[in-house]
């Protein structure tokens, strides 16, 4: 048997390829289709110009739709995340063979999904993932199939949240009064060039996390339409260079770029605006200073196009004395010094503004700043902002800001959690509220870094006890873990091919979950394996793997004419308990070119 893998940066790509000329076949809607074919090397292209794929060597000829209509009889439309609705085939499974591994099948729906418990705004395959009475609702606005749960008339929802009537199913006619984000969107939404770990953090449903192969920096890139390329100062281009060329949907220094893993210009996207300096680096567009302190941080500026020191007394300019702050559009600012004795930034000198009270500084710059008596010249003591660590010279991260450097040290509350493989700044609380970001929950805290956001440790609104931090939505056993997710609690993220969960490790065969076995997997970029717990269904011999040859319990996937299927390993003196009926052991060529002995189908033969 393959081994599984796990992935924490891994992500199946999908590639659109363009129709060709009338001498080249064509597939059909629906049919099995090769992402490595092009008008030039003679594989088969969609008819419809878009073969969907979903590993290196697998894919699907589908459609872009709003509604099934679009899509004709046997087809539904669907939710692809960043690419949109496409048309899909209306097979719908009966049983748990007909699914992916690791996917049970709801027969009264015939929709494959992971049997696992998903919360509130939680990615979703199925309602019967949502918690009792919930949905899982697909956004036609951000592209995002997520999970609500009931509310009545008058009932509260969480913050950011609110109570709307949702159509009970995909085209329903019935609704149900649900919470449901505000913004119809769970994700971060961050704008082009802001930090990223993965695409469900930026901005729209098309706009991906970029990632430079040579620095390692990722960020979020922006959609565009490469059709609306010209060359500069109306000189020609060749198909290579106009691939990134100015668009007017980019900013000034930004080109649309295919990003794809063709290499081919005539291969569509994705494309998006990345810089021409392949750098995010002190880029911004900020507005105004609201803006400037998002995206350059306090006591900066944001200057054609890029961060600058400020010089116009905003919060947190250095300074020498309140004339240094009194400048511009801050006549009230004053300048102060951080006498404190045992502090490490003793003598630091930064502007301020004045406050009525902690809670005005926090909806100004952040929680974190709070409100302080300082003694004026004059002997009286004012109220100013200031952060609540004292200083401006560093650890100015916020809620959710990677602090993995310096540890606390790097946050602007002094709170840096452990989540997984990553570290993210956070903040105390008493209830989800006090987050002030409807990502975050308050959560208990088990030890220096670590926390627990289980139900068994939840009552209502905040953590058994009372007093917690704010830890990112998700990271549960079961819960989504693609890239942009919140992290794994237990650092362990399975990545089935078809989608990604988080789960634990079973060493030495220890018990899973309800519905989970244990079994081996392979760690990235490594030769050792590790026993994880893996979700039971779908995968077995015959089962469809369109999805690649992670959908098979196997891990091999075959190609048959009708579409690939999967098989299961075999020796010719045992073919009789190791093949189903009519199935033959021989020796064959998996999809991904691997030879293995493994059962045949009869129409194979």
């Amino acid at each position: 048997m393959r081994q599984l893998a796990l992935a924490s940066f891994v992500a199946l790509a999908a590639v659109l390829t363009a129709c060709g000329g009338s001498r080249q076949s064509t597939i059909a809607l629906g049919e099995p289709c090769s992402p490595a074919a092009t008008p030039d090397n003679g594989l088969a292209l969609c008819g419809t110009g878009l073969c969907v794929s979903l590993d290196n060597v697998s894919g699907f000829c589908s459609a872009e739709c709003l509604e099934d209509s679009d899509c004709g009889s046997g087809f539904v439309c669907q939710g692809a995340g960043r690419f949109g609705r496409i048309c899909r085939k209306l097979t719908g499974c009966k049983i748990d063979s007909d699914c992916p591994s690791g996917h049970t099948c709801n027969a009264e729906g015939g929709r494959c999904y992971i049997k696992v418990s998903r919360s509130l705004c939680s990615p979703c395959q199925d309602t019967l993932q949502c918690p009792p009475g919930g949905i899982c609702f697909e956004a036609l606005s951000s592209r995002e199939s997520f999970c609500t749960v009931p509310c009545g008339a008058g009932d509260a929802c969480p913050n950011g949240f609110a109570c709307t009537d949702l159509p009970t199913a995909p085209g329903a006619t019935t609704t149900s009064r649900q919470c449901a984000p505000v913004k119809m969107s769970c994700n971060a939404g961050k704008s082009l060039c802001a930090p990223c770990r993965g695409d469900s953090e930026c901005g729209g449903p098309f706009d991906v996390c970029v990632r430079n192969v040579v620095s390692g920096e990722q960020f979020c890139g922006r959609d565009c339409n490469p059709a609306k390329n010209v060359c500069p100062m109306g000189t020609t281009c060749d198909p290579e260079t106009l691939n990134s060329a100015e668009n007017p949907e980019c900013p000034s220094g930004f080109s649309c770029t295919n990003i794809g893993q063709s290499d081919d210009p005539t291969v569509k996207g994705p494309h998006q605006c990345v810089p021409n300096s392949n750098t995010c680096v002190a880029w911004c567009d900020a507005a105004n200073e609201v803006e400037e302190n998002r995206q350059c941080g306090l006591g900066r500026r944001c200057v054609a196009n890029r961060c600058v020191a400020a010089s116009d007394g905003r919060m947190c300019t250095p300074c020498s004395t309140t004339d240094d702050c009194r400048r511009g559009q801050h006549p009230e600012n004053r300048c102060i010094v951080n006498n404190c004795e045992s502090c490490p930034f003793r003598g630091e000198a930064f502007c301020t503004t004045p406050c009525a009270d902690d809670a005005a500084c926090a909806r100004s710059f952040g929680v974190g700043f709070v409100c302080k008596d300082v003694r004026d010249t004059d002997g009286t003591n004012k109220k100013m902002c200031m952060p609540q660590r004292g200083t401006c010279a560093t650890g100015l991260g916020r809620l959710g800001e990677d602090c993995s450097e310096n540890g606390a040290q790097d946050c602007l509350n002094g709170v840096c959690l452990v989540a997984g493989n990553q570290s993210l700044c956070s903040l105390p609380c008493q209830v989800d509220s006090q987050c002030g970001d409807a990502r975050f929950q308050c959560c208990v805290v088990t030890s220096e870094g670590a926390y627990d956001c289980s139900p068994s440790q939840r009552s209502g609104d905040g953590p058994v006890g009372g007093q917690g931090v704010c830890a990112p939505l998700g990271g549960l056993f079961g819960d989504d873990c693609t890239p942009g997710r919140p992290p794994c609690q237990t650092g362990t993220c399975l990545d089935l091919g078809t989608s990604q969960l988080c789960t634990s490790t079973c060493p030495g065969g220890s018990a899973c979950a309800e519905g989970f076995t244990c079994r081996t997997a392979a760690l990235p970029n490594t030769d050792g394996g590790i026993d994880v717990c893996f979700p039971n269904g779908g995968g077995n011999a015959g089962a469809d793997c369109t999805f690649g040859p992670a959908a098979c319990a196997s891990g091999y996937c075959i190609r048959k004419e009708s579409g690939p299927i999967c098989t299961v390993p075999c020796t010719p003196e045992t073919e009789a308990n190791d093949c189903p009926d009519d199935w033959r052991c021989e020796m064959l060529a998996t999809v991904d070119n691997m030879s293995v002995t493994a059962c045949l189908p009869p129409s194979l033969q």
